[in-house]
C-alpha cells in the first residue's frame, strides 16, 4: 500500500477561469488531503496571492507520488485540470 501525499499549487487565470498557468510558490507537502484543504484559504489570502498579476488565483490540491515530492522545489508538478 502507498502513502498518498498531497501539494498545493497556486495557478493564476483569466476572468473566466481558463488559461491558468501556476504561480512560483513555495510547496507543502502534506500527508492527508484535509490537511491540504485546510490551506487554499490562508493560500488565496497570502501575499503571493495578493500581488499575483492575474484576474482570478486557483489554489488546489494535487495528489503526487513519493518521488515527485522529494524533488528539489525547483522541480515542476505539473497538474490536470
Amino acid at each position: 500500500m502507498s502513502l498518498a501525499l498531497y501539494t498545493l499549487l497556486m495557478f493564476g487565470c483569466a476572468d473566466d477561469g481558463s488559461a491558468c498557468e501556476q504561480i512560483a510558490a513555495p510547496q507543502q507537502v502534506y500527508s492527508a488531503a484535509a490537511q491540504c484543504k485546510a490551506q487554499v484559504e490562508p493560500a488565496l489570502n497570502s501575499d503571493i496571492a495578493m500581488r499575483a498579476d492575474y484576474p482570478l488565483v486557483e489554489a488546489r490540491c494535487v495528489k503526487v507520488s513519493k518521488q515527485a515530492a522529494a524533488k528539489p522545489h525547483g522541480a515542476r508538478i505539473l497538474a490536470a485540470r
